[in-house]
């Protein structure tokens, strides 16, 4: 039978490569967070026994599952080339399909999904850019735009937990936004800033919508436009969108959407969109932390010894309050700094996240201010950025709103 060839034509042809994988043996299982009851999983699971050339069992589960999930595409693509394997051999996916970008897609989104749920390396390390997370973020997302993946990290327990990953489609040209209407997904460090009910949605926005902080303050120091960026769901009709489908939004499938939601607190839930996310081990994840915290510490000390030029020494050539630049930022603190006698500063809840693609790192942080004629209470967000001469300094710096009082904030780090 010639239907072997579809396996071949779909997981090792030029556009999927695993040639040599460990996954080619017939024993490879589904692992993955998701419920066995998730569409992804019956799905593999049926292309596993298309493998294991147990092809009536593979039409079983497949006629199921587009019965109960005609709206899947992917999913009716693979059951048609079982039932055309059949009458006559197929030597490429998806025959019928004259649209070679449809089936372009539809064969990313395979791979996508097969490479993910076979990724050991998300199941036992951690993402770089969670370079430190205080227990007041109880949960962040990290999504990898290279894989149309979505990871839905824990962030209550002593290390980040990962507790679900989800597909997703990002915009029609791909990664890296920069400018208004270029149908690209933003790269960056960004925040949860509201909920949008479906009710108040146009139909293609599925189970609600998610707005995130695009273009947050480095997008604008470097010139990038644009707005409007959400985590949303699909039309009716719809189980998902392809890899590339969105005006550079992130999609999900609605009942995707609705799990994550219940995991989002507005404006302080993280999400870092990046590609080719950097995974790494447990020893070399907390020493990268370590480093990360003692830069930030640094900061902080020198502002406290009273030494206001080493303290200016972590701000950049480049650097904006918004107001201020940094000449006129560095008269200003020199000036106070003449009527005081001592300054104390504690920082909590601090989050020191990492740019997945530039070296570029967002503090956020509950800051704590008393001197001797002036004290405050703020949250305050900073972002660094790695200069020429490999040293970081802060290029930006200002005040930023967050749902939940300093007491609250400090009774959830305690829960």
């Amino acid at each position: 039978m010639k239907f072997a060839s579809i396996i071949f034509t779909v997981f090792y042809s030029a556009a999927i490569t695993l040639v040599g994988a460990a996954v080619c043996s017939s024993a490879w299982a589904v692992e993955t967070t998701l419920d066995n009851s998730h569409p992804e999983v019956r799905l593999l699971d049926a292309v596993q026994d298309i493998q294991s050339s147990d092809l009536n069992s593979a039409e079983s589960k497949l006629k199921t599952l587009v019965s109960e999930m005609p709206d899947f595409k992917l999913a009716q693509l693979v059951y048609a080339d079982v039932l055309m394997s059949k009458v006559k051999g197929i030597h490429n996916p998806g025959p019928d399909l004259n649209n070679s970008l449809e089936k372009s897609l539809l064969l990313t989104e395979i791979k996508n999904r097969y490479q993910a749920v076979n990724d050991d390396l998300v199941k036992t390390n951690f993402p770089k850019v969670l370079a430190k997370l205080d227990a007041f973020y109880r949960y962040v997302i990290v999504v990898d735009l290279s894989k149309s993946r979505l990871y839905l990290f824990d962030n209550t327990q002593p290390l980040p937990v990962l507790i679900d990953d989800f597909f997703i489609s990002m915009g029609r040209s791909g990664a890296g936004k920069v400018s208004e209407g270029d149908l690209k997904t933003p790269l960056g460090v960004y925040f949860i800033q509201s909920y949008i009910a479906p009710d108040q949605l146009a139909d293609k926005y599925g189970a609600g919508a998610y707005p995130i902080n695009y273009p947050n303050a480095w997008d604008r120091l470097n010139g990038k436009t644009g707005h409007g960026i959400w985590l949303h769901g699909t039309r009716s009709g719809t189980y998902n969108r392809p890899p590339l489908a969105s005006e550079g939004c992130v999609v999900l499938p609605n009942e995707d959407l609705l799990n994550i939601g219940s995991h989002i607190d507005l404006k302080s839930t993280p999400v870092l969109i990046g590609e080719n996310i950097t995974w790494l081990a447990e020893k070399q994840w907390l020493l990268h932390k370590d480093n990360i915290s003692q830069l930030h510490e640094q900061w902080k000390n020198d502002w406290e010894s009273m030494d206001v030029e080493s303290y200016l020494q972590h701000y950049s050539d480049r650097f904006t309050n918004g107001k201020k630049d940094i000449y006129n930022w560095s008269d200003h603190k020199r000036r106070i700094a003449k009527h005081k006698t001592f300054v104390k500063v504690n920082l909590s809840n601090v989050s020191l996240l990492q740019h997945p693609n530039e070296d570029v790192m967002v503090a956020t942080f509950l800051q704590t201010y008393a001197s001797d004629n002036f004290s405050s209470q703020s949250w305050k967000r900073q972002y660094w950025n790695k200069e020429n001469d490999g040293k970081w300094r802060i290029v930006f710096e200002g005040e930023i709103s967050m749902p939940l009082n300093s007491q609250l904030a400090q009774n959830r780090k305690n829960e």
